[in-house]
C-alpha cells in the first residue's frame, strides 16, 4: 500500500509540475478567452457539430451532401482566419507536444527492465498499457 500511495503522491507532483508549464498556462488562457468570444465559440461549436454529423454519416455509410462539404470548407476557412482560433490551435499544438513528451518519458520509465528473468517481456507489455 505504501508503494501505491507513493506512486499517487508522485503522480500528483507531476500533475502540479505539468500545470506550471508555459504551454499549459497558455492553453488555459486561450480557452478562457475563447469562452468570452461569441464568434470564436460559435465557430468552434458549429464545426464540432458538423464533424459529429459527418462522422455519424460516415459510420452509417450515408452520403455526405454537397452542402455539408461546402459548410465544412467555409467553417475551416473562417476558423483559419480568426486570430483567437489561430492562437488556440497553436496552444493546442504546444500542449499536445508537451503531453506527448511526458507520455514518452512515462513509457520509457515503465519499459525499462528492473531485473529478473521476465522483466523485459513485462516491460514491453507495460509500455503499451499507459495511455496509448
Amino acid at each position: 500500500m505504501a508503494d501505491v500511495q507513493m506512486l499517487l503522491d508522485e503522480a500528483q507532483r507531476l500533475g502540479t509540475l505539468i500545470g506550471r508549464q508555459e504551454a499549459v498556462k497558455k492553453f488555459r488562457e486561450v480557452t478562457a478567452q475563447i469562452d468570452l468570444d461569441v464568434t470564436a465559440k460559435g465557430l468552434l461549436s458549429e464545426f464540432e457539430q458538423l464533424m459529429e454529423t459527418l462522422a455519424m454519416k460516415e459510420a452509417t455509410m450515408q452520403p455526405i451532401e454537397v452542402a455539408e462539404k461546402q459548410k465544412y470548407q467555409s467553417l475551416q476557412q473562417s476558423m483559419a482566419i480568426h486570430p483567437l482560433i489561430q492562437k488556440l490551435m497553436a496552444a493546442q499544438t504546444d500542449y499536445s507536444d508537451l503531453m506527448r513528451k511526458v507520455q514518452e518519458a512515462i513509457n520509457k520509465g515503465v519499459s525499462e527492465p528492473t531485473g529478473g528473468d521476465d522483466s523485459k517481456a513485462v516491460a514491453a507489455a507495460s509500455s503499451k498499457i499507459i495511455l496509448e
